[in-house]
């Protein structure tokens, strides 16, 4: 995971979704869409917190973990910048196969648009995934993209 985290401390994840911002759009009114009206959400490998923002500006208490540490600094500054930091409830640096700290059902709904991305074997994919849904209420809406060799999905 370390190119990974060195991958990102150079690239502009938050101008990447500013300049190419159809993805951000169709996320985000597809989130709106089903999550809850209030509650807690955590954005899991939130890079520089773009969704935790917009979420937190629309009125939610967010939490935002990102394997780089560089990129969860950068969120929190966004955070400020935005006058959201008040609605968010911590900024980790975290893997998202290892969620400790989070207790189970802590949170109404949850993130993770792009580590899976990176996670090449199977059995760290299916260890995301679980550790997402330990931490996200009985009931609650998870989103997760990927992608596979012909698209994203």
């Amino acid at each position: 995971m370390r190119e990974v985290r060195s991958y990102y401390e150079q690239f502009d994840e938050w101008g990447r979704l500013d300049r190419e911002p159809v993805e951000f759009q169709v996320n985000l009114h597809y989130m709106r869409k089903h999550l809850p009206k209030s509650g807690t959400i955590l954005d899991n490998g939130a890079g520089p917190g773009k969704y935790a923002i917009a979420l937190a500006g629309s009125g939610y208490t967010v939490t935002v973990t990102d394997l780089t540490p560089g990129l969860v600094v950068q969120a929190e500054q966004h955070a400020k910048d935005a006058g959201v930091h008040a609605s968010m409830d911590g900024f980790y640096t975290k893997d998202a196969r290892d969620l400790s700290g989070f207790r189970d059902g802590s949170f109404d709904a949850a993130l993770m648009l792009g580590p899976l991305y990176h996670l090449q074997e199977e059995a760290d994919r299916r260890l995301a995934v679980q550790e997402l849904a330990r931490v996200t209420r009985m009931g609650g809406v998870i989103f997760v993209a990927f992608m596979r060799e012909r698209g994203t999905y």
